[in-house]
């Protein structure tokens, strides 16, 4: 007879450190615990282990480019503003009022110089500093106005525009969290001054935020199957379309995060960017290890733990169309088990002529957003998986799912010592489940440490 989550064979479910033996059990045989994409536990365990203490992203600077601008955010689920202040500091400040709680900010974006709370009046200045308490001399004579600032997260930089913050005031600095990653980012954000076109898209999905990112760790072996309809049709990259040949070199171990980079051999491909926009590039910023990877990338793909991920797209959205270099940053927000948000900004070099800019933003609506084709493959692909982690039938066969590929002799990924960056490097990436694994060791460390 099969054990139950608590290692009996019968009785209650089992507690969350049950889970996480059993889910370090699972990963010793490459597989991961299918509860875990649907538990009250596990998702409260998450927002206190790892959305409270990783480095979460927050937005990137071109969104508040003026003083005043601001933007809604979130840290696991907890509500902050993302605001540029009077002085031009860059703000994450937690939205509630320090009299009652309530939330200041009822637009998703905007500009100003105060807050006001909507129950009693409290106002804060953009820097979170307390200005107007209403009747103070008369109910509030002892009042510390200098006390009672709005809370902000403490820890916040800047890594090339992208605004992480941290809300354990423990936590190791950015750079370090990004470890040798940021070999990699430099590649996309610092060989080019990147913006985000528009406003974020922003759409649910009945999936666990874990399950995309974890897909944007490395699962290209869905590709040929999920996307085949947009593929057939002459949509996507010029790589998964055949039109380019490329060879796919899966990165993990790379600080807990990973990376997926197609290569062009002996070709200036560039994302797909064209030469009007390459001659914008700044090569100088990167060492010629790196810049040789960037000149032969055809799509890019990876995420920085917990949930920030992105994909580097040369394709169309049209095969009549020519290839643009279309960049989707997304982030996977939790709702609840078995639900979350999708968040998808679209970029472009900043430099790039306007005219780009919008053909970029309408490939990064037609491929990878809500409307996109892509999209709409994973969304289907992925719903129902939390339906069956939520199943008493997972509990009763202690239901995994398999992460293996790759493993054994005879297998096609091999480790590959001559790339020139940092990390465990696989040629024939599509053919090994490291990266993923790599997602799933980082979380059970994580959610671990503190228990």
């Amino acid at each position: 007879m099969a054990q139950n989550r608590s290692g009996g064979t019968g009785g209650s479910r089992s507690s969350i450190d049950s889970k996480l033996e059993r889910m370090a059990d699972a990963l010793e045989e490459g597989e991961a615990l299918l509860e875990i994409l649907h538990d009250d536990e596990v998702f409260e365990r998450e927002l206190e282990e790892i959305f409270a203490k990783s480095w979460v992203y927050i937005g990137h600077e071109s969104e508040i480019p003026e003083e005043g601008d601001y933007r809604q955010r979130s840290i696991g689920k907890d509500p902050f503003i993302f605001v540029r202040d009077e002085n031009g500091e860059v703000q994450v400040l937690w939205d509630s009022c320090r009299h009652r709680g309530t939330k200041l900010c009822r637009a998703e974006k905007g500009n100003t110089t105060h807050f006001r709370c909507p129950y009693h009046g409290w106002t804060y200045r953009n820097t979170g500093e307390l200005v107007g308490v209403p009747q103070k001399g008369n109910g509030f004579p002892d009042l510390d106005m200098e006390e009672k600032g709005l809370h902000g997260a403490p820890n916040v930089e800047s890594y090339n525009g992208l605004v992480f913050a941290s809300l354990d005031p423990d936590a190791p600095d950015l750079e370090t969290y990004l470890g040798p990653s940021a070999w990699y980012l430099d590649l996309y954000f610092k060989l080019a001054d990147m913006e985000v076109i528009g406003d974020p898209h922003r759409w649910e999905i009945d999936t666990d935020w874990k399950t995309p990112s974890e897909n944007f760790y490395g699962d290209n072996y869905h590709v040929p199957m999920g996307h085949k309809s947009a593929i057939d049709v002459g949509i996507g990259s010029a790589t998964a379309k055949g039109e380019k040949e490329s060879e796919l070199y899966a990165i993990s171990d790379v600080g807990g995060h990973a990376f997926s980079i197609y290569q062009i051999p002996g070709e200036d491909f560039f994302w797909g960017h064209p030469p009007e926009v390459t001659e914008t590039f700044h090569p100088e910023r990167l060492t010629d290890e790196q810049y040789q990877i960037a000149r032969q990338s055809g799509v890019s793909l990876g995420t920085i733990f917990p949930n920030l991920s992105f994909i580097y797209l040369g394709g169309s959205d049209d095969p009549e169309k020519d290839t643009v270099g279309t960049f989707c940053l997304r982030q996977w927000q939790p709702i609840e088990p078995g639900k979350m948000e999708a968040w998808n900004w679209i970029m472009a070099p900043k430099d790039a002529p306007q005219e780009y800019k919008d053909r970029v933003y309408e490939v990064g609506v037609g491929t990878f957003s809500l409307s996109g084709n892509f999209e709409v493959d994973d969304i289907g692909i992925w719903d129902g998986i939390p339906e069956a982690a939520d199943s008493v039938f997972a509990e009763q066969v202690n239901a995994t799912t398999v992460f293996s590929m790759g493993r054994g002799e005879d297998t096609l990924a091999e480790v590959d010592d001559s790339w020139p960056g940092p990390g465990t490097v696989y040629r024939e990436g599509g053919m090994t489940d490291e990266n993923q694994l790599e997602f799933y060791r980082k979380w059970h460390q994580t959610i671990s440490e503190a228990h």
